[in-house]
Formats: structure tokens, C-alpha cells, sequence
């Protein structure tokens, strides 16, 4: 990961003016404008509110259920963002919003640390916007924290195959240094085998016998 990636561009759009919701006859009209406003007066509480009053007011809103997951997220109540995320999708046809939405529901599954979830968002979203640069960004951010995370995994699952040798494996160990001391490599080669068909621990020393194994075939050709 570059240097540049160090943080995620965690940032909602918020859709003011959305032309569907304008033409409904001005249902719910002023509560989205006191929402806007709350919203951008960082008075969450109070943007939720006035949104609930506008989806009571105009319910096929695609984007008051949006504006609606937006003041949510920056509640950090990520669940019920993402379900209206989600139910904006369900009710809009329009490209510009549902890239949109699909971008904060990125952020959103980000947050939810849902990382294959919140990839699959940014796709969605820059299929509908390719010149999304935030979300190719993201996007690429995610990829590499998916990959961090499943190589520290790899590691763990390495870490928990390691064989811990019993006393019996230490002992078997000890003894066939002291015949490699004495040149007795063949005798040291056949003592490991042996022990390794008494005690599978003694598979830890795999690689010792291996080596013991070589020499013993160079030995063997002179």
C-alpha cells in the first residue's frame, strides 16, 4: 500500500436537489430543506427527525430515504443507514443517486468492517460513475486491506500447523547431534526416522532431518 493510502475517504454525499422528489407535488418538501439544514449544521439528531417527517410525507422518496441514511451514518447508527441505503436503491431508477448510494454504502459496510461487502459497493457504484475517483480509491484501499487481512490469516493458520516437539523429540534431537559430532551421520539419519515413526512431534525437526539426509547421500556416493 502506498504511503498516499493511509485512510479511507470516508465522506457522504448528500443529495440536495433531487428533481424526482421536487416534482411530488411539493409533499415533504419543507422538511427535507430542515433537514438539508440541520444536516449541514451538524445537528444529526435533528436532520433525522425532519427526514422521518418527510418519508411520512412522501414514502416513494428515493432520496429522503438517502438523505435519511446519510444523517444515520453520521450518527454512526450503521445498520439502520444501511438499510436505507438500501431501500433508496429499491425505489430509484436514477444513475446519479444510486452511484451515490452505493458509494456510502460502501463507507457504510467499511465501518461495519464488512470488507468484501464494501468492495463489492464501490463496484457497483463505478459501474454506474467509472470517473468515481473516490470510489476507485476506496475501492483500491479496500483490496488491500482484504489482502493484508487474509495474509495475517494465512499466517496464523502456519502458526497453529507449527509441530511443538514433545521431550521425547527434544531428547532424539540431542542424541543424534552428538552423533553427528562423531560422524555417525547414517546412524543419526535412521535414530530421527525411527523416532519419527514413534512420535509424529518429531516431524518439527523436518528440516534437520532432511539435511541429515543429504549428507548421508553424498556419504553414500564417495
Amino acid at each position: 500500500m502506498t504511503e498516499a493510502m493511509k485512510n479511507l475517504l470516508i465522506t457522504v454525499l448528500l443529495f440536495i436537489s433531487a428533481p424526482s422528489f421536487l416534482s411530488a407535488q411539493g409533499r415533504g418538501r419543507a422538511q427535507v430543506a430542515e433537514g438539508n439544514r440541520q444536516y449541514d449544521g451538524g445537528n444529526y439528531e435533528q436532520a433525522i427527525e425532519a427526514y422521518n417527517k418527510a418519508r411520512s410525507a412522501n414514502p416513494a422518496s428515493a432520496e429522503v430515504d438517502y438523505n435519511l441514511g446519510n444523517a444515520l451514518y453520521q450518527k454512526k447508527d450503521y445498520e439502520q443507514a444501511l438499510k436505507r441505503y438500501e431501500t433508496a436503491l429499491q425505489k430509484s431508477e436514477d444513475p446519479r443517486l444510486r452511484a451515490q448510494t452505493y458509494y456510502n454504502m460502501g463507507n457504510t459496510l467499511f465501518r461495519m468492517n464488512k470488507l468484501k461487502e464494501s468492495a463489492a459497493a464501490y463496484q457497483q457504484a463505478l459501474r454506474l460513475d467509472p470517473g468515481d475517483e473516490d470510489a476507485k480509491y476506496n475501492l483500491e484501499y479496500v483490496r488491500a486491506r482484504l489482502q493484508q487481512e487474509e495474509q495475517q490469516q494465512q499466517d496464523k493458520d502456519q502458526q497453529k500447523k507449527k509441530i511443538e516437539p514433545s521431550e521425547y523429540a527434544k531428547k532424539l534431537r540431542k542424541q543424534a547431534q552428538k552423533l553427528i559430532e562423531e560422524y555417525r551421520y547414517a546412524e543419526a539419519l535412521k535414530l530421527m526416522q525411527d523416532g519419527l515413526k514413534t512420535d509424529e512431534t518429531v516431524a518439527a525437526y523436518q528440516s534437520f532431518i532432511d539435511r541429515l539426509n543429504d549428507v548421508v547421500e553424498i556419504e553414500e556416493m564417495q
